[in-house]
C-alpha cells in the first residue's frame, strides 16, 4: 500500500513550508514532519497561532541562517580546534538570539506561549566578544587576536617587502634570460621563469619546469635564505592561529549545553515561524482539537490547488454521522473532496494551519488509511482490482474507531454486482468498527445505505445539468447521479446506443430508483419540518428576548421612580424644616413689626403638615375612601376606585395613579405632625431631574449646563445622577470625564451598564 503521505501529496506541503525556513535543523525537522502527540499538538498549535498573529502585526522573527551545531561539539570534545567557519556558525546563533530578544521586547503579554520559548534563549556576551576579537567579517583571523600573531604578521610583511625588492633587482639582473618579466611563486617559494637553454646562467634551486619544457623555474640563491625565513614565520603563524582557535574552542565548550539548547530553540522557532508564514499565505486558521469525535471543516480548500480557482467545500462528520458516501459524476471532484479532508486532517496533526474560513474542529486520529487511485502493481503481479482488495484487507485488519478511512471508487474493477455487494459489506464492517469513513462510489445500493443505515449519510458533487459540467461543490445528505449517459451524448456517442442504454437502465434500476426517490422525498419532508421547527424556535426566542427587554425597562423605570420619590420627599422635609426654623427665628426677634409677624404667620399657614409614616393595617380589606400604601414604590394616597384589574389612588401631592390591588396595603388616615404642623408646598416646582441630556450640544455649552445641573443636584441632596452624552466622536464623553475627575463632592463615576445607556452615558455618585 502506498504511504499515506504520498497518496495525500503531503511532501508538496513540506516543500512549501521549507521555503520559509532559515535554519538547517528547522529544515531537517520540516522534512521529517509527522503526527504530534495530543498534548504536544495542543501546545504547538497555540504557538503557531500566536506566531501568525505576531507576523501580521510586527513581522517575522529575525532568524538568521543557523547551522546544526551538534557535530561541532562532538569534534571539540575530541580535542580538535573548531575552524573559523564553525566558530562563526556559533557566533551567528548568538547574534540571532540577541536580535530576537530585542525584537520581542515588550510583546510578551500578548504572546504568552511564545514568550515561554523565547525566554529560554540564553545570551553569551563574553563569548560573543571573544569571537569578535578573533574573527574578521571575512572569517580571517584578526592580527589583534594575540600579541604574538600581530608580531609574526608584522615580521612577515617586512620580510615580504624585502623579498619583493630583491626579486625586482634579480628580475632586472637576469632580464635577458627570462621567459617572462614577472617572478612567480612555485611550491611556496618566489622563483624566476628562466629560459631552459639559459638556466646555467642563474645560480639557485630548480623547483619546476613548464609543460612545454620552454621555461625552468629557479629560486635564485640570494632568495633561498629569505624564503626559508618566510617559511618559518608562516609555520609559526599557522601554529599561533591554531592555538588561538583551540583556546576559543575550549571557551565554547564551557557553554556547550546552553549553546546546543539555543540551537534547538532556534530550530523550533523556525519551524513554528515557517508554519505561521505558510498559514498567513493561504489565509488559513489553526485548527482546534476536540475531545468529541468530529470533523468540522468550514469552506475548506485543497491547499495544492490554485487558491484563486479552487472551490471551497464544508465537511461535517460526528459520532452520529461518521460515514459519508459521496456519489456523483466522474471528474466531478469526489476524489479531490476526499483527499482534501485527509490532507487537512494530516496537516492539522502535524501542527500546520489549514485553508478554511474559520478554525476547524477536529478530533485526534491515530491513523489515516486510504485506498485512492490506481493500485495496480506490476512488480507484485496485481491487477487494479487485486491491488484495491490488498489495500482493503490491510485497512479492515487494522482499523479502529480512532482512525480515519478514505476509499475511492469502492468495489470497482470487477463484476458490478459482485463489486456492489462487496462495497456494501465493507461499509457495514467499517460502520461496525465505528471508524470515520469517507467513500466515493457510483453504486445505487450505497446510496440506499446512506439513507437507511445508522451512522451513514449521503453526499454528492453538484453537477450543472444545463451545461453538463461539474461545479465541484459538495452537497451533504443528497445522493448524486453519475450522468454517464448525458456525458456520452455530449461527447458524440451514437444516439441509438444511448437510447437503448436508457431503456436497459430503466428496467434494471426502477425499483432502486423508486426507493431512492421515496427516501429523498422523505428526507426533504423532514428537512422542511426541521426548518419550520427551527424558525418557530427562533420566533419564540425573539419574543422571549422582547419580553425580557420590556421587563428590564419596567425594572429600570421602577428603580428610577423609587429614587425620584425618595428625593422629592427629602426635599420637601428639608425645605419645610428650613422655613419653620426661619419662622421661629423671625418671631423671636424683639424688634419684629406687626405687619412682618402677620406675613410670617400667613406663610406658615400656607404650608401643609408633614405626614408621619402611616400605620399599616395588615390583612384588612381595602374599600373606596380608604388610605393605602404601595410599598414597592413608596406611594401613599386615598383609594378612589376599585376594579378587577386594580385600584386607582390619589397621592398626597394630587397625582392619580393606577396600581395592582394585590400590592396595596390599607393604612390609617394620615396624621399631621404635632411638632411642626408644617408641610412645604413648592409653588415654583424646582425639582431636579435625575438625568441630564447633553447630546447635540457643543462642548463649552454642555460643560456650562453640566456645571449648573451639578450645583442643582447637590443643593437638592441627590446622591446619584446620569449624564447622557452619547458615543459620537467621543468629545462630549471625554469632556464630562475631565470635568468630574478630582471634584471633591464626587464619590465615583462610571459608564452606564446595560439599560443605562452603556458607554453613551456616565453615572455619577455624590458623597
Amino acid at each position: 500500500m502506498k504511504a499515506i503521505e504520498l497518496l495525500l501529496e503531503f511532501p508538496l506541503i513540506q516543500r512549501r513550508l521549507i521555503s520559509y525556513s532559515h535554519t538547517s535543523l528547522g529544515t531537517k525537522r520540516l522534512n521529517d514532519l509527522g503526527f504530534l502527540g495530543v498534548e504536544e499538538l495542543k501546545e504547538h498549535l497555540q504557538l503557531v497561532d500566536e506566531m501568525m498573529s505576531l507576523i501580521i502585526r510586527y513581522g517575522a522573527l529575525p532568524i538568521l541562517n543557523s547551522q546544526i551545531l551538534e557535530p561541532y561539539f562532538v569534534k571539540a570534545q575530541k580535542g580538535a580546534a573548531l575552524n573559523a567557519s564553525e566558530i562563526h556558525d556559533i557566533y551567528s546563533d548568538l547574534q540571532t538570539i540577541g536580535q530576537i530578544l530585542s525584537f520581542f521586547k515588550g510583546k510578551a503579554p500578548s504572546y504568552p506561549n511564545l514568550s515561554l520559548i523565547i525566554n529560554r534563549l540564553t545570551e553569551a556576551p563574553t563569548l560573543s566578544m571573544a569571537i569578535e576579537k578573533v574573527l574578521a567579517p571575512d572569517l580571517s583571523i584578526k592580527d589583534s587576536a594575540s600579541p604574538l600573531l600581530n608580531k609574526l604578521r608584522h615580521q612577515k610583511r617586512s620580510l615580504e617587502q624585502k623579498m619583493l625588492a630583491l626579486v625586482n633587482k634579480l628580475t632586472e639582473q637576469y632580464q635577458s634570460v627570462l621567459s617572462d618579466k614577472q617572478a612567480v611563486v612555485r611550491n611556496g617559494h618566489m622563483v624566476l621563469p628562466v629560459l631552459t637553454q639559459e638556466k646555467q646562467r642563474v645560480e639557485g634551486i630548480i623547483h619546476a619546469m613548464s609543460d612545454t619544457g620552454y621555461t625552468t623555474f629557479i629560486e635564485p640563491t640570494p632568495l633561498v635564505m629569505l624564503n626559508n625565513e618566510l617559511y618559518v614565520l608562516t609555520q609559526q603563524e599557522i601554529e599561533e592561529i591554531h592555538r588561538i582557535l583551540l583556546a576559543l574552542t575550549q571557551e565554547i565548550l564551557l557553554l556547550e549545553s546552553p549553546l546546543l539548547a539555543n540551537n534547538d530553540l532556534l530550530a523550533l522557532l523556525d519551524v513554528i515561524g515557517a508554519k505561521a508564514q505558510y498559514g498567513n499565505a493561504i489565509n488559513g486558521f489553526v485548527g482546534q482539537i476536540k475531545t468529541d469525535r468530529i470533523i468540522n471543516l468550514f469552506n475548506a480548500r485543497h491547499p495544492l490547488i490554485d487558491q484563486s480557482v479552487v472551490v471551497p467545500n464544508s465537511f461535517y462528520l460526528n459520532e452520529d454521522k461518521r460515514l459519508v458516501i459521496i456519489t456523483g459524476p466522474n471528474a466531478g471532484g469526489k476524489t479531490v473532496a476526499m483527499k482534501t479532508v485527509g490532507l487537512l486532517v494530516y496537516m492539522h496533526q502535524c501542527g500546520i494551519p489549514l485553508p478554511t474560513d474559520r478554525p476547524a474542529e477536529l478530533s485526534y486520529f491515530d491513523h489515516i488509511y486510504a485506498d485512492i487511485g490506481d493500485s495496480q502493481s506490476l512488480m507484485d503481479h496485481l491487477s487494479t482490482f487485486a491491488g484495491h482488495i490488498a489495500n482493503l484487507a490491510t485497512i479492515v485488519a487494522k482499523v479502529t474507531r480512532l482512525d480515519l478511512v478514505l476509499i475511492d471508487e469502492l468495489g470497482t474493477g470487477t463484476d458490478p454486482q459482485e463489486g456492489e455487494a462487496l462495497a456494501v459489506a465493507v461499509l457495514r464492517y467499517l460502520a461496525q468498527k465505528q471508524a470515520f469513513v469517507i467513500v466515493s462510489s457510483h453504486f445505487a445500493m450505497l446510496k440506499q445505505l446512506g439513507f437507511s443505515e445508522p451512522g451513514m449519510r449521503n453526499a454528492s458533487m453538484r453537477f450543472d445539468e444545463k451545461k453538463l459540467t461539474p461545479t465541484y461543490e459538495l452537497v451533504l445528505d443528497t445522493p448524486g447521479r453519475s450522468y454517464g449517459l448525458e456525458m456520452a451524448y455530449r461527447y458524440g456517442l451514437d444516439e441509438t446506443i444511448i437510447n437503448q442504454a436508457e431503456t436497459i437502465m430503466a428496467s434494471n434500476q426502477a425499483t432502486a430508483s423508486k426507493l431512492i426517490d421515496d427516501l429523498q422525498r422523505e428526507l426533504d419532508l423532514q428537512r422542511e419540518k426541521s426548518l419550520e421547527m427551527a424558525n418557530a424556535e427562533q420566533e419564540i426566542k425573539a419574543r422571549l428576548n422582547e419580553t425580557l427587554m420590556a421587563q428590564e425597562k419596567i425594572n429600570q423605570a421602577f428603580e428610577t421612580l423609587k429614587a425620584d420619590f425618595a428625593i422629592e420627599r427629602a426635599k420637601l422635609v428639608a425645605e419645610a424644616t428650613r422655613k419653620a426654623n426661619e419662622a421661629v427665628a423671625a418671631l423671636s426677634n424683639p424688634h419684629l413689626k406687626l405687619h412682618e409677624a402677620i406675613a410670617i404667620k400667613r406663610n406658615l399657614e400656607a404650608t401643609d403638615d408633614i405626614e408621619q409614616p402611616p400605620t399599616i393595617l395588615e390583612g384588612e380589606p381595602i374599600s373606596i375612601g380608604d388610605y393605602a400604601i404601595y410599598e414597592q414604590l413608596g406611594l401613599r394616597g386615598k383609594v378612589i376606585s376599585i376594579t378587577k384589574k386594580g385600584a386607582t389612588i390619589v397621592t398626597n401631592d394630587g397625582k392619580t395613579i393606577k396600581v395592582n390591588l394585590d400590592n396595596l396595603k390599607k393604612t390609617e388616615a394620615p396624621i399631621r405632625s404635632e411638632q411642626t404642623k408644617i408641610r412645604y408646598i413648592n409653588r415654583n416646582d424646582t425639582r431636579v431631574p435625575l438625568e441630564l441630556n447633553l447630546i447635540g450640544q457643543r462642548v463649552d455649552e454642555a460643560l456650562n449646563n453640566l456645571d449648573q445641573y451639578i450645583d442643582s443636584a447637590l443643593a437638592s441632596n441627590v446622591k446619584r445622577v446620569r449624564i447622557i452624552h452619547g458615543l459620537g466622536t467621543g468629545a462630549l464623553r471625554k469632556a464630562v470625564t475631565n470635568y468630574l475627575q478630582g471634584k471633591p463632592y464626587v464619590a465615583s463615576f462610571r459608564y452606564g451598564e446595560q439599560g443605562e445607556g452603556g458607554a453613551g452615558a456616565t453615572v455619577v455618585f455624590f458623597k
